[in-house]
């Protein structure tokens, strides 16, 4: 069994949460006077806190697509993005849906992602932590398929556009990753959805394409 994954991701919503990354904002050391330190740490809090979007300890995710072997893609999110229990509904969403398809942790598929191995995978892990949602299954490195790493190499980077470039996989768009939060707070959250469940088709076809599968 093939599971090809995306999530989308935003910056905390926790205000305790946004308050403790503001407290912790180190000023560059070539900042002396506490005026001037002040007003970079004013200047650059906003950016801090977008930026936990990327971390799964405070960021959290809106949308999760994912499809099995040839199946269609599917999505998990929430229309009122803003709901308190938002995130711990898309995730048990997720791992019911996977449980229902006969995932179980003791099963071993594998799954594959664009990145998946050190954002993906782990930023669900931590969010169910996080929330107390169990998932359904397990991970280990011997059962996901990182198209990023398969390609670059260990620690090297490439983009899932550039991949669909060079590999003629139509990849256009509206919306890309750099604008998820912009367009979520835009009230975009449906478009964001399919988005997300673009990038598993392609994702799909980048694997397929990766290991000469017809």
């Amino acid at each position: 069994m093939n599971i090809y994954l995306d999530i989308e991701t935003i910056p905390t919503q926790n205000p305790n949460h946004q308050a403790f990354v503001v407290e912790n904002l180190k000023a560059p050391t070539n900042y002396k006077k506490p005026e001037s330190i002040a007003e970079w740490i004013e200047e650059n809090k906003q950016a801090a806190i977008d930026k936990t979007a990327l971390d799964g300890t405070f960021g959290e995710i809106v949308v999760i697509g994912v499809a099995i072997d040839d199946q269609e893609p599917v999505k998990f999110y929430c229309q009122d993005w803003q709901c308190p229990d938002r995130e711990a509904v898309i995730l048990q969403q997720f791992f019911d849906y996977l449980k229902e398809q006969g995932l179980s942790r003791q099963t071993l598929p594998q799954f594959i992602g664009h990145n998946i191995t050190k954002f993906d995978d782990r930023f669900i892990f931590q969010r169910a932590v996080i929330n107390g949602v169990k998932p359904s299954y397990t991970t280990t490195r011997n059962n996901t398929y990182d198209t990023m790493t398969e390609w670059a190499g260990y620690g090297n980077t490439v983009s899932l556009a550039k991949l669909c470039q060079v590999l003629g996989i139509e990849a256009k768009g509206d919306i890309d990753g750099s604008k998820v939060w912009e367009c979520i707070q835009a009230g975009k959250i449906n478009e964001v959805a399919d988005y997300c469940m673009k990038d598993v088709e392609r994702v799909r076809q980048v694997y397929k394409r990766m290991n000469f599968v017809e």
